[in-house]
């Protein structure tokens, strides 16, 4: 059982939208995954799978006002990471299932350890064992296969994502819900990188900007390029 965080203002809150920009992809998709595609009533009576949400995502709202946690931001991620590595939509689905009731918790992508090796999920369970999901259980004792979530820190007590490296580990940019709402900052700080990017359109220095804030030049820099990058 995973021990889950209470829900606060800590959590973070993204809309849709948001959470196209921050893992670049297609709202539609993202859209399609949370709510489900559109369907005809003789579709519906047929339940397509192709249409159906990707899960029952934990989230607040309706409409343009819907909203979801960093939990919820992290399953997405999880969700394009695997379907780039050729996971079906019908395996996610069964799988994310799978996870929920045998760890309870209702973000199970956002838990440490999945794994892939393109045909398979399997969930890291310690001391070389991987759970093969959607197999009924089975233990798969083989070498490990590297976790494809190299942008998440997870929290040591809970295995849940705790702070999502959009640009890669290595930047200064990260998306913590401890800060800022969860909006991206540079690391170690509040400071949003919409907020320097706003400085640097009014015409302030790159220099100027990070002597006032005492703040890396780099870390500026690399605040303008995912600014930049998330209005492409």
């Amino acid at each position: 059982m995973v021990s889950l965080p209470t829900p606060t203002l800590s959590s973070g809150a993204y809309t849709l939208p948001d959470a196209a920009r921050l893992l670049r992809l297609p709202l539609a998709r993202l859209r399609s995954w949370v709510r489900g595609t559109s369907l005809t009533p003789e579709e519906a009576s047929a339940a397509s799978s192709r249409r159906m949400p990707a899960g029952k995502f934990s989230t607040q709202g309706e409409g343009r006002d819907r909203h979801f946690n960093f939990f919820t931001l992290i399953e997405l991620f999880s969700i394009a990471q695997l379907r780039s590595h050729g996971v079906t939509m019908g395996t996610l689905r069964q799988a994310r299932e799978e996870l929920s009731v045998r760890f309870e918790t209702p973000y199970p992508f956002a838990l440490q350890g999945l794994l892939t090796d393109k045909s398979r999920l399997l969930k890291e369970m310690g001391n070389q064992t991987l759970l093969e999901l959607c197999s009924g259980g089975q233990g798969a004792f083989e070498a490990l296969i590297g976790p494809f979530c190299h942008r998440i820190d997870f929290d040591a007590s809970t295995r849940l994502a705790a702070r999502y490296f959009p640009m890669g580990r290595n930047s200064h940019i990260i998306v913590d819900p401890k800060h800022a709402f969860g909006r991206p900052v540079v690391v170690g700080t509040n400071i949003t990188t919409e907020a320097l990017a706003s400085l640097i359109k009014g015409g302030e220095k790159f220099e100027d900007i990070a002597d006032d804030f005492r703040l890396d030049p780099e870390a500026v820099q690399e605040a303008w390029r995912f600014e930049s990058r998330q209005a492409a």
